[in-house]
């Protein structure tokens, strides 16, 4: 049985951060709120203690110090929760003594990589839990982060260039999904740089693409479309055709990828899902050397709508424009025209936003991509609402729409956290649970989260809570029935076996991506890395044979004059032609290392039947040739002898 969901309260004025960490965290099976200044934190805090609290250092209204002493100033055991402490600069020594001071469990540099905060909160969400003691348990189980865990959500709500933004400031790694109608794109992170992508739409295809730049003439790519057959890509059918040579179709494959980058920055409305820690195949190279912001530039200058570029004006009109303080992003590339980076080089926190209303329409896009990439950042004014600056007179209303919006979060995470559990989990009981242990889980939950205690929180959340409702008495209505719920216990089962079928999939592919990257840094005779790199792929995928064969060869390269490491690459590789007999590289390093310990004779039979498999390995064919030269050689040396 999963255990009971750990409370958060995540405070930070940045709202897309939270909004992204609210789903992270959700994800990981976590309640949590939000608070976006000093003020609305300890009112959250005195209404209902969550287990442990993200808070930043700087925030409206109180900062995180003054949050924290008002806190441990609380009663027992509001005063006693865990804080992690953020900061977008290098703590000072003085910082660090005040927040060990005040108890802080962990001060952390922003950006903090998703999987570091992850596993802080798993550090030490677990330590007050009345729940899972009501349960039964003695102690608190320890939470494990979760390497698929999903985020998602909408662009309207988190727009395109504040996602990126943030996907590179928590270093993800992963798929990020993007669909508007019928459109798909797919976008692989690595460490927070996307590096390549994947479109659905036929307009965005190679061959679409060079007949669109004039690369190649309409009746060129329609013989080349003629031509194509399975396993043959169209730019190498180009390249046969010398239509174009292999440059131009790598240069042309990076633009495409570039176009369909950008192409989604002009999508008016559309829904994110982000993958973490999974790969993606035959997608097109961004390249790794052009920096988030440069990307993020690029797209709104030539795709994002002026209207929406005004409307953020508008709304933070009266904040200062300034440097961004954080170290992590002051030092992105960017192409910026020259008389723009002389404007941006002398904006210092004195000139407001909305004296560039009247700019022209470029220099209105660099900055909100400038902005949006945290190279510069608003101060003062009201960054809270993405609508006009609020009135006295619309200030209850807000603050209602505040609660409603930190209702609708709650109820949301936990919706998705539901999607993912048995009926079992959601009720909070185990697989061999009495009927009557099932009537009083759902009566407690049904109290809790029936909707009609949401009914002045608007329809939105009304609409959340009824879904929410639905799934427990789902639940119920199917344990209740014997028969329903025997029939559900065998689809369990059976869904837990595909689960299993489908992470093996997903560890397969992993395990190739880490190959290959381990191929490429073996060609750069980068060996070290090329070998734990390769063993990371083992680790995921150990019935490969090639991955066997490419670690034992790698870690001979590493150790070459070691005889005993020598004997242990000779065996990995043995495991390697017995898993993949057909893969010729397994009989070449086979060869080479047969060579190294003296027993010449089999060299000779691996190199052979590695020209066998593939008679055009040249490595191969070379040591053949070696071998045969030296033995002539000898020949003639004895034969001499003997005349004497």
């Amino acid at each position: 049985m999963r255990e009971t969901p750990g409370s958060i309260l995540c405070v930070d004025d940045d709202r897309n951060l939270c909004q992204i960490l609210c789903e992270a965290l959700a994800e990981e099976g976590y309640a949590v709120r939000s608070a976006f200044d000093g003020d609305q934190a300890l009112a959250e805090l005195t209404e209902a203690p969550p287990d442990i609290v993200l808070l930043d250092l700087i925030l409206p209204r109180k900062d995180g110090f003054a949050v924290i002493e008002a806190l441990r100033a609380m009663d027992t055991p509001v005063c006693d929760v865990p804080v992690v402490l953020l900061t977008g600069c290098s703590p000072t020594p003085q910082n660090r003594e005040r927040a060990n001071s005040l108890g802080v469990v962990e001060l952390l540099t922003k950006p903090v990589p998703l999987s570091d905060l992850l596993a802080a909160v798993a550090r030490h969400a677990g330590e007050q839990k009345p729940e899972d003691l009501r349960a039964g348990g003695s102690k608190p189980a320890t939470r494990t982060v979760s390497r698929s865990a999903k985020l998602s959500g909408s662009l309207d709500e988190l727009p395109l260039p504040a996602l990126l933004h943030h996907l590179h400031g928590l270093r993800a790694t992963g798929v990020l999904h993007l669909a508007s109608g019928k459109k798909r794109k797919w976008i692989q992170f690595r460490d927070g740089y996307p590096c390549a992508i994947r479109s659905n739409l036929i307009n965005e295809c190679l061959g679409n693409y060079l007949v669109r730049s004039g690369k190649i003439s309409q009746a060129a790519f329609a013989e080349s479309r003629r031509r194509t057959k399975p396993g043959r890509l169209q730019g190498e059918i180009l390249v046969a055709m010398e239509i174009l040579s292999e440059e131009e179709i790598t240069a042309a494959l990076r633009a495409q990828a570039d176009e369909k980058f950008v192409e989604a920055f002009g999508w008016k409305t559309g829904s994110y899902r982000f993958e973490r820690g999974v790969g993606l195949e035959r997608a097109n190279s961004l390249g790794v050397e052009r920096s988030p912001a440069d990307l993020i530039l690029r797209g709104v200058r030539e795709r994002t709508p002026i209207k929406l570029v005004e409307e953020f004006i508008c709304s933070h009109a009266d904040c200062f424009l300034a440097p961004a303080e954080s170290p992590f992003y002051q030092f992105q590339e960017v192409d910026l025209d020259p008389s723009h980076e002389e404007l941006l080089a002398r904006l210092d926190g004195s000139r407001r936003l909305s004296e560039f209303l009247k700019a022209d329409a470029d220099l209105k896009r660099t900055l909100y991509a400038m902005l949006a990439c945290g190279l510069l950042e608003l101060q003062g004014g009201d960054r809270s609402s993405a609508a006009s600056p609020p009135s006295p007179r619309r200030s209850a209303r807000l603050q209602q729409e505040v609660k409603g919006e930190e209702l609708r979060v709650r109820l949301t995470g936990l919706a998705d956290q539901m999607r993912n559990q048995t009926f079992f989990e959601i009720l909070g009981v185990h697989e061999s649970a009495s009927e009557e242990e099932i009537q009083n889980a759902y009566q407690q939950r049904a109290a809790q989260l029936h909707p009609d205690h949401y009914r002045r929180a608007g329809d939105a959340v009304v609409h959340l809570a009824s879904e929410v409702f639905a799934q427990i008495n789902l639940a119920y209505q199917t344990l209740t029935d014997q028969r329903r719920r025997s029939e559900y216990l065998l689809d369990q089962r059976k869904d837990q076996r595909d689960a299993d079928r489908r992470r093996e999939s997903e560890q397969a592919l992993e395990a190739a991506v880490q190959f290959q990257e381990g191929q490429r840094l073996l060609a750069q005779r980068s060996y070290e890395r090329a070998l734990e790199v390769f063993g990371r792929a083992l680790q995921l995928y150990p019935e490969a044979g090639e991955y066997h064969s490419h670690y034992g060869w790698t870690l001979h390269l590493c150790h070459p004059d070691q005889p005993d490491i020598a004997a242990e690459a000779i065996e990995h590789v043995r495991r390697g032609i017995k898993l993949a007999g057909q893969r010729e590289t397994s009989y070449l390093f086979m060869g080479r290392l047969c060579k190294v310990v003296g027993r010449v004779e089999l060299a000779e039979k691996m190199f052979a039947r590695a020209v066998q498999l593939e008679p055009g390995c040249v490595e191969a064919l070379r040591e053949l040739r070696l071998i045969n030269l030296r033995r002539h050689k000898s020949k003639g040396l004895i034969g001499r002898l003997l005349r004497r």
